[in-house]
């Protein structure tokens, strides 16, 4: 009797079986939706296209979005012909077409004399607000007397400041002038009678400055100290009452040794005195 061999029969494991034809049918609907989509964006596109085409005509083309009015205020000094004369727009040009920020630029680049300048559409007009730079002292450069601001900007002097009476900042280097303004804006305030006297300042080295007076009377200040102004000032103010009792005139008065409690007046003519 033969014996037959046992073998086990393979485990037949189940297999997704997708049939070509479905396949094909989804892939069509996986095409079919994004056609659907890329059209939908483009139609999109399109509409937003014409859209801002037929805004930008009518905005950029309507005689409903012209300059009627060009308006100005904050200048004292600086005419309106002149500010005027330097925008690239006039009445009658479109509202839209014109560019603020670059406007601004180039009037404050032709007019240092103003310190900003602001323009804002409105309806039917351009509104246009400058602040224009107030002097504290001048300089002369190139034979030309420009004023000279808190910001150390050098510009030119209009109006009630082309015959102003301005302290002269003379003998200085430009690194220097800050130092000298620092000194005007805490001087003037404290020293408001004596400050409208004095015709000359300058620095020295050591950050020490000196000013001269309508008088001819040279002060020597020494360093920018705010604590010590109003108590440098007072005792200014007595040695020039006595000093006036007592000489003739002064030369110069040295206040560089106030710390060390010395005052010295060099009095017309006369040996310098201590105080």
């Amino acid at each position: 009797m033969r014996h037959r061999r046992s073998y086990r029969r393979p485990v037949r494991r189940p297999r997704n079986v997708v049939l070509r034809s479905k396949f094909k049918m989804e892939r069509k609907q996986r095409i079919r939706r994004i056609s659907q989509i890329v059209l939908t964006l483009g139609l999109s596109a399109l509409s937003l296209w014409l859209l801002w085409t037929l805004v930008n005509g009518f905005l950029f083309t309507s005689d409903i979005f012209r300059i009627r009015k060009i308006e100005i205020t904050g200048n004292r000094n600086v005419s309106e012909n002149e500010i005027v004369a330097l925008l690239p727009f006039r009445d009658g040009d479109n509202l839209f077409k014109v560019s603020l920020s670059e406007a601004e630029d180039d009037v404050q680049q032709c007019k240092p004399e103003l310190k900003s300048i602001t323009m804002h559409r409105r309806w039917h007009r351009i509104l246009i607000k400058v602040r224009e730079r107030q002097p504290v002292a001048c300089i002369t450069m190139n034979g030309q007397r420009l004023g000279l601001d808190e910001d150390n900007v050098p510009f030119p002097l209009r109006g009630k400041w082309a015959r102003a009476p301005l302290p002269e900042v003379v003998d200085t280097q430009d690194s220097d002038r800050p130092e000298v303004l620092r000194f005007i804006a805490l001087f003037a305030p404290a020293a408001k009678d004596l400050f409208s006297h004095i015709v000359k300042l300058s620095a020295e080295p050591g950050d020490n400055i000196d000013f001269e007076t309508d008088q001819h009377l040279k002060v020597y200040w020494g360093k920018v100290d705010p604590d010590s102004i109003r108590q440098k000032l007072k005792r200014l103010a007595q040695v020039i009452e006595d000093a006036k009792t007592r000489f003739a005139g002064i030369e110069y008065i040295n206040l560089c040794f106030f710390a060390d409690g010395r005052i010295i007046v060099k009095p017309l003519n006369t040996p310098v005195k201590t105080f």
